[in-house]
């Protein structure tokens, strides 16, 4: 194990041979095998601290949770002893439906989801179950709206938005189903769950695993002095480690750290030099810095490892836009949308490419998927009513240039003027951007 690890357990093994009756002592060796994964070995110190103090809900509940991959039933026996002791916590419930889902009784499982919905109506993982057992048995708008609930508590979860991707091509809205895939690929976070007792136990875990985790939920939530500080503890504790030196350097770009994360960076390609996360963050260090041969080599080293990442495509297109090779940009654009058509980036970008070449009519529904996926991209509203205006459609153009003005774009004289000269006087005064 390793050291911090080996030393947490060693201690709370001794505190047992110091005090062998206490449910306390039992119960804490538990926490801290559990929060590093030995469940089996967990379990067996649970059920000691449960024959000290019978009527105790937490070691029940999380003696339920430590023996639900290899004794289900058991399992569930145990969690519906914790309900009984404390009937007003939710997370028993949730625990107890998914047992059941195991056991494949979905109707017991759903009547437990709708309970844990009575105690917390803000319970996304309750609403979550409801909708996927709604899915299964054809009922989709009853799934629409469970899953539309649980998405609106737990937006960042992938679950939700996948579920929801099959309710919507089922009903026949596929825009609406490519939206919640797009969705789905894209984003990672597991479908939240307020359960204190089990949070208790998860923050015993002193493994690089476990600190890695914390610092990377730490990052996302903006709370940057305690990420670094945990990822600077890894770094020491695991100084090979390629994959937290690159997690590292993210993090501190983000706080536009740039040297400290081009050395992490450096740190991490000369651990493995094939990382494509090193390769493009260091790009994204090398653009901005305008070292742009740089830039250029390390975004096309991150391609040889994951040829299909979108943002590399369109960082290094950009940059080869900015650079005047148009042509080269546009392959990396459509190359991006060959993986994902309906993705922003390379929709804006290839329309704007286009712009740029006076191709306007070939612009505009590159710039039209964009909107699909952000309706409110004021400089995408600009674009296309500017490809728009100069393919002579000024009605639509006019309400495009108006919504990029609300949108906090500005609108030069001198184009309005060359507009008019091109397409003639505005169709109504009330469409005339100011």
């Amino acid at each position: 194990m390793e050291p911090q690890v080996a030393a947490k357990i060693e201690q709370a093994r001794r505190a047992v041979l110091v005090e062998r009756g206490s449910n306390e002592a039992w119960g804490y060796f538990g926490l801290v095998l559990q929060a590093h994964r030995f469940d089996k070995e967990a379990a067996v110190c649970y059920r000691r601290a449960v024959a000290l103090a019978v009527g105790e809900f937490r070691w029940h509940y999380l003696l339920a949770h430590a023996l639900r991959d290899q004794d289900p039933a058991d399992a569930l026996a145990e969690a519906e002893i914790a309900s009984r002791l404390k009937p007003d916590y939710a997370p028993t419930y949730v625990l107890r439906a998914q047992l059941l889902e195991t056991a494949n009784e979905p109707e017991r499982a759903m009547e437990q989801y709708r309970q844990a919905l009575e105690l917390d109506a803000e319970s996304a993982v309750a609403e979550f179950g409801l909708g996927r057992f709604y899915l299964a048995k054809g009922e989709l708008q009853e799934s629409l709206r469970h899953l539309l609930r649980a998405r609106d508590l737990s937006e960042d979860a992938s679950a939700i938005h996948g579920s929801l991707a099959q309710v919507y091509r089922r009903l026949g809205d596929m825009k609406a189903a490519l939206r919640e895939n797009r969705l789905a690929s894209e984003l990672t976070e597991t479908v939240a769950i307020s359960d204190p007792v089990h949070y208790a136990m998860r923050k015993e875990a002193v493994s690089s695993t476990a600190r890695l985790e914390r610092a990377i939920l730490g990052d996302r939530a903006g709370d940057y002095e305690v990420a670094e500080s945990i990822y600077r503890e890894l770094v020491k504790l695991r100084p090979d480690d390629a994959h937290i030196r690159a997690r590292f350097a993210d993090s501190l770009a983000r706080q536009s750290k740039l040297q400290a994360a081009k050395e992490q960076y450096l740190a991490a390609l000369a651990i493995l030099p094939q990382s494509a996360t090193a390769h493009y963050g260091l790009a994204n260090m090398l653009n901005f810095e305008r070292e742009y041969e740089g830039a250029e080599s390390h975004y096309r080293a991150a391609l040889e490892t994951r040829p299909e990442h979108i943002p590399t495509l369109v960082n290094l297109g950009s940059l080869l836009v900015f650079q005047g090779r148009l042509d080269d940009a546009a392959l990396l654009f459509r190359k991006a949308l060959e993986i994902e058509p309906k993705a922003f980036g390379p929709n804006r970008h290839l329309g704007q490419l286009l712009i740029q070449q006076s191709r306007y009519a070939e612009a505009i529904p590159y710039l039209r998927e964009a909107l699909e996926s952000r309706p409110d991209s004021g400089p995408v509203h600009l674009q296309l009513g500017m490809a728009l205006a100069l393919t002579g459609d000024s009605g639509a153009a006019w309400e495009h240039l108006r919504r990029a003005q609300e949108l906090g774009e500005k609108v030069s004289l001198p184009f309005l003027e060359e507009l008019r000269r091109r397409v003639g006087p505005f169709e109504s005064s009330d469409t005339q951007p100011k």
